[in-house]
């Protein structure tokens, strides 16, 4: 039987919190939630406001959690301050229910989707704690005394700027951030109304504390300040902790933040940006596009009916002879992520093999002017056309755009450059580039049961290749139980085994008359160049055994 307190489920008392809840399933796993991370999340906010807040040292009482059931409105929380002649308390209302799931995809190879599914198992747990950590922030800045009023603008733009801190996906995979679009759109209010000097005596209006969300995060992320020194700093207003932080006049605040944004949105009223930290933000010269391809996918794989046998020398130890390979035919398909640094909201533009592309709403056929080829296992190369044609699919994102290529045939390879640009949607301004050079691969070689053992036999470093490869998983296994983040040593580790294992590819790669490229899929492939069995370590000369001399004797 549960223990009661005040009428309330007792779910968990810790050295500073008596966490409890209503007779209410829903309000008992959210306490639950909140318990298990409490005391981690006052530690780290007694870190950013610089103080001690402790039961028995600091403050002669708990802090009084009550979980309610979920109202309809589904309000997140209040309290009452800090509360110096009982315990300061904390009610909290609101849950998350995530909306049912999407139908499954047809059948058949689908293009994955832009962005990745939230996980709203977290989420359910994540969103009491985001709202347990923005009312205990009010507490502290009652506590703290420095100038937060928990009950205006300025005071709920702090705590919902270190909820999203501590807690991001309880705000943002929850659906109930960002809260900046509001205020830089003009609902509540003129756009960009100066709530910077102009504190609102209300913590309800998303309107005038979006603004103070978005001047926080100006002072942290674009001037450089920490959140510790931006809560110490506290004034009046926000344009009074701007002047102590920066020395400059207090009336400097809005206008130079006002002016950054005017650069980068212009006078835009649909802003429809996804967190409410957009900063940093550059100018062109600074602003930087980094691209990644994703692994490939490949369906509708096929295996030649009769092997393909070529003359070739499988490494420097053997001479050239005949050796057996399985074709297989494949249909692959990749992607490749664009993101935008430097920038409020990017507009981005592809070109794949020198051809401008469009967004569109499903693969489009595109003909590209570079060949389909298969290169051989001899190190030939066969033409199957000039030309190479594909399907592209664009979908953009915040900040972000995601290009999907995929083979219509499984006639041969291809590659080719792929290009992102990006701009200032809003400013038009310069665009700033990057380029990276994929490949879409329709043919692949097998080496049969006799040629991989002359490649084994033939090749010298084959070993090597072996050897780094069980070092490297020994180095990332230990990596894995150890303490998280790693050690400096621990990731030198990893770079030096990643660099031997490199040169050792290399090697081998020459040395049998491969590219590096087919080595490493030989190495993603099972069953193929990593062996069944770790090699044995190196030996220790601090273990081995102590040889003793021979005795002298007089006559020797």
């Amino acid at each position: 039987m549960p223990d009661y307190f005040a009428g309330y489920e007792i779910v968990a008392s810790t050295p500073n919190f008596l966490i409890t809840c209503e007779d209410d399933n829903g309000a008992r796993q959210r306490a639950q939630a909140v318990a298990a991370v409490c005391e981690y999340d006052l530690k780290r906010l007694n870190d950013l406001f610089s103080t001690n807040f402790q039961t028995g040292n600091t403050s002669e009482h708990t802090v009084w959690v009550v979980v309610q059931k979920a109202s309809p409105a589904g309000s997140g929380g209040s309290n009452y301050g800090y509360e110096t002649d009982q315990s300061s308390r904390i009610f909290m209302r609101g849950d998350f229910t995530p909306p049912p799931p999407p139908p499954p995809p047809p059948a058949g190879p689908v293009t994955p989707p832009a962005t990745t599914p939230p996980n709203y198992a977290s989420a359910v747990a994540e969103y009491p704690r985001f709202v347990f950590v923005a009312e205990l922030a009010e507490i502290l800045m009652d506590f703290t005394g420095y100038g937060w009023g928990r009950g205006n603008s300025m005071g709920e733009g702090l705590s919902i700027a270190l909820a999203t801190l501590l807690h991001p996906d309880g705000y943002y995979a929850t659906s109930k951030g960002p809260r900046i679009n509001s205020w830089l759109n003009g609902t509540g209010g003129p756009p960009r109304m100066d709530r910077v000097a102009n504190t609102e005596n209300s913590d309800t209006n998303q309107f005038s504390y979006g603004c103070a969300i978005l001047f926080i995060n100006y002072l942290v992320s674009q001037l450089g300040f920490t959140m510790k020194q931006v809560i110490r700093a506290s004034g009046g207003n926000l344009g009074q902790t701007f002047a102590r932080l920066t020395g400059k006049p207090e009336a400097a605040a809005y206008t130079e933040f006002n002016a950054l944004l005017q650069k980068h949105l212009g006078n835009a009223t649909n802003n429809n940006l996804r967190r409410d930290n957009i900063f940093p933000l550059y100018d062109p010269a600074f602003r930087h596009v980094s691209l990644n391809d994703s692994e490939p996918v490949t369906w509708d794989p096929s295996v030649d009916a009769a092997e393909t046998f070529f003359n070739l020398k499988p490494g420097i130890m053997c001479p050239v002879a005949s050796y057996g390979f399985w074709k297989h035919p494949q249909q692959q398909g990749l992607a490749v992520y664009a993101h935008a640094t430097g920038t409020a909201n990017a507009s981005f533009r592809w070109t794949v093999g020198g051809q401008n592309t469009s967004v569109q709403p499903a693969m489009t056929n595109l003909t590209l002017a570079v060949p389909t080829e298969v290169r051989n296992p001899d190190g030939t190369v066969s033409t199957i056309s000039a030309t190479s044609n594909i399907q592209y699919q664009i979908v953009n994102t915040w900040n972000g755009s995601v290009l999907y290529l995929q083979s219509t045939s499984k006639t041969g390879n291809c590659q080719f450059d792929v290009q992102a640009f990006a701009r200032e949607a809003a400013a038009s301004d310069a665009e700033v580039s990057a380029t990276e050079t994929p490949g879409l691969d329709g043919v692949w070689w097998q080496a049969d049961a006799d040629t991989k053992k002359a490649y084994q036999k033939c090749n010298p470093f084959y070993a090597v290749v072996d050897k780094s490869i069980w070092g490297l998983s020994k180095t990332l296994g230990d990596l894995k139980n150890r303490p998280d983040p790693p050690s400096d040593p621990a990731i030198l580790r990893v770079v030096k085994n990643v660099r031997e294992l490199s040169q050792a590819v290399a090697q081998y790669a020459q040395a049998g008359n491969l590219s590096q490229a087919e080595v490493w899929q030989q190495i993603g492939a099972p069953g193929e160049i990593r062996s069944q069995f770790a090699p044995p370590d190196d030996a220790d000369i601090r273990r081995a055994p102590v040889v003793q001399p021979h005795p002298k004797h007089e006559d020797d």
